[in-house]
């Protein structure tokens, strides 16, 4: 059954003229430092302050069947070598951290390297490398492997040839958690994720590890690993590099109170002198095909790589029977690889009914019912086809609070002239503390228990003329606007608390972005959709904006026009703005499917305009006229007939 849920757009005008006419007559996320998403941060050329790049490298060997994370003796050295000649000064992290209060006084450009799990060639091959060029290194232990190394690893140091390196002068020596470095089963379908980001789930006793037993997991996890340390070392460490980069608010905090002054991540960017100050900083991943040299900073703030999404909506994925489901979802991502897709944006909360009325999760969460715990499943299914996974959820639709907490609605006219009319999203209020409240909750849940890799607001923040907001009597589209910003912008602080390199995304009506400034009939400003969201998705829907006979021209000038208002960062100029295109695959006043060509010609018009994010909204297993290649070349999981390659 195809979802109907924009099938009421049509009658929105309708909907703001009545309410207009009735008003003319009448979980809080958890504690821990302010976590910011690194992954919008770009290197600015001509800033005057310092730059820091933190390098993480792993096994050094020139073995040809090495991983690519192994990079070879001959190319540290000449990757050393070629920083010095373009200026780079080498600090090790404590020398870097004794200028935390004055980083002015930093040399203009400052390398750090790092190297991680102890492998035995920084014994062999790196230690040397150090001393002749007289650089110091930073190297992190997974305490319980160099007793019982992993077999799948290249071998590992001794603890003596450890302390041979602690005693150098020139390697600090840092936890890398004594046994985090690992993956856990994060669902009930035997998924796994990185343990430090995981809720584990417990097969043994089908439940989800809770808040306080997650917090001592890791609390044990670093005071066993600091304690071998110091018993193998004879004094304490004071760095931790997070296991696969991974850590959040919570983790952080802990570690802070296990004595670790400083922890690294990833995060492929360069270090601020304020993460300095924060005790975190990020690195940057090192492989054997990573060009780090000239005096150029591409290396450092790669450009973005576009953004082409399909919108699939597990309601039509989803069955109790657990040989349909599994079907249903290995034909979903197959199609996604086929039509060129690189993310897919999958929803929070069934509506198979497309009533608009949200009363279950497709996760674990504690708001509303679990209909199925399914959304981590599918998300490792796009994600192990080389698709990235966006949750697409509500942020005002909140139906469970909704029908609890009347007082908190936006309200609307059910009457005008013996008709009734029923709005589309049953909403709550924005500035209400409530509506903060329960959104917040829902988000910090989803970032708790999903390995989400950004968020996609969905299209019910919004507010139609003639509404209202619920606490206050300004009402104006500029105040209804800041009000919504002001909720989301909470939402976005509680998911990065758990999930830092989270993208995020919000969808925007198409009418939107042909008005300057705030759209009256909407109350969203596209201008600073453009500075608050990594990716604005523009509902591109022609037939719903009735421009089914000119889609083609309607999608290239709507690409033209949001293209006109991105004001890319200095030193970014020639990045592509950073708006999708969506389109309607699906009419939903006809109840039919769009033809395919209908499709490719939007696609070919956005393209005219140079718009590079393209996405198709509805996508569903069985149904649907969308063409192989559509957004792009099938994605490299996929081989020529679609369908995974067996290699």
């Amino acid at each position: 059954m195809v979802n109907r849920r924009h099938g009421m757009r049509s009658l929105l005008p309708l909907i703001a003229a009545l309410l207009a006419a009735a008003c003319s007559a009448s979980l809080v996320a958890e504690p821990g430092q302010d976590l910011r998403s690194r992954a919008r941060q770009r290197v600015d050329p001509q800033s005057s302050a310092p730059l820091i790049a933190v390098f993480c490298y792993h096994d050094i060997s020139d073995r040809p069947d090495a991983p690519s994370i192994t990079i070879s003796p001959a190319l540290l050295q000449a990757q050393i070598q070629g920083l010095k000649r373009d200026g780079w000064t080498f600090l090790s992290l404590s020398e870097l951290l004794s200028y935390k209060e004055r980083p002015a006084d930093l040399p203009p450009r400052v390398a750090v390297l790092s190297f991680d799990d102890a492998y035995r060639s920084f014994s062999e091959q790196v230690l040397p490398l150090l001393r002749k060029e007289n650089v110091r290194a930073t190297l992190s232990i997974v305490t319980s492997f160099l007793d019982d190394p992993p077999k799948d690893l290249a071998p590992l140091m001794s603890w003596e040839q450890v302390r041979e390196a602690d005693r150098s002068g020139l390697v600090e020596i840092a936890s890398h958690s004594h046994n985090l470095h690992r993956y856990v089963t994060s669902n009930p379908y035997r998924d796994t994720d990185p343990s430090v980001t995981a809720r584990r789930y417990l097969l043994e006793e089908a439940r989800y590890e809770d808040r306080e037993e997650y917090r001592a997991r890791i609390r044990e996890d670093l005071r066993e690993s600091r304690r071998i340390l110091r018993e193998k070392l004879g004094h304490d460490v004071a760095v931790l590099a997070w296991p696969y980069g991974g850590h959040n608010a919570v983790a952080r905090d802990i570690a802070s109170g296990e004595g670790f002054v400083l922890t690294l991540g990833l995060g492929g960017t360069s270090a601020r002198p304020e993460d300095m100050r924060a005790g975190y900083l990020p690195r940057v991943m090192v492989y054997r095909g990573s060009r780090i040299e000239g005096k150029g900073l591409g290396w450092l703030s790669p450009p973005r790589l576009p953004v082409r999404a399909a919108q699939v909506d597990l309601d039509a994925v989803y069955d109790p029977d657990p040989a349909v489901f599994v079907k249903r979802v290995n034909e979903v991502v197959e199609k996604v690889g086929r039509m060129g897709a690189t993310h897919v944006f999958l929803q929070a909360c069934p509506d198979p009914d497309g009533s608009g009325f949200f009363r279950s999760a497709w996760f674990r969460n504690h708001q509303v019912p679990v209909r199925a715990d399914i959304w981590s499943m599918v998300a490792h299914k796009f994600r192990q086809a080389g698709v990235r996974v966006w949750i697409r959820a509500p942020s005002m639709n909140l139906t469970w609070e909704w029908e609890r907490h009347p007082e908190w609605r936006i309200p609307f006219r059910k009457r005008k002239g013996g008709k009734e009319v029923t709005p589309w999203y049953f909403r709550l209020s924005p500035d209400l503390e409530g509506t903060r409240k329960a959104a917040i909750d829902l988000f910090t849940d989803i970032a708790v228990y999903l390995p989400i890799q950004g968020v996609l607001f969905d299209d019910d923040a919004y507010m139609l003329e003639g509404e209202k907001l619920g606490g206050s009597k300004a009402s104006t589209p500029q105040a209804k606007s800041a009000a919504m910003r002001d909720l989301i912008e909470g939402i976005k602080e509680a998911v990065v608390a758990w999930r830092p390199e989270c993208r995020f995304g919000r969808n925007i009506y198409a009418p939107a972005v042909e008005k300057e400034g705030v759209h009256p009939g909407y109350s969203q400003d596209f201008g600073q959709f453009l500075k608050d969201y990594d990716l604005t998705v523009v509902m591109a829907y022609a037939r719903m904006e009735g421009h089914q006979q000119d889609a083609e021209a309607w999608a290239e000038s709507l690409a033209r026009r949001a293209s006109r208002k991105w004001v890319p960062q200095r030193g970014r100029e020639l990045d592509a703005p950073p708006v999708m295109l969506k389109f309607q695959a699906y009419d939903w006043s006809r109840e039919e499917w769009v033809p395919g060509e209908e499709l490719a010609a939007m696609v070919r018009g956005a393209r005219r305009a140079m718009a590079v994010d393209l996405g198709v909204y509805p996508v569903l297993p069985e149904k649907g006229d969308i063409p192989v290649g559509l957004l792009g070349e099938p994605v490299p999981a996929f081989g020529s007939e679609g369908y995974p390659d067996s290699k």
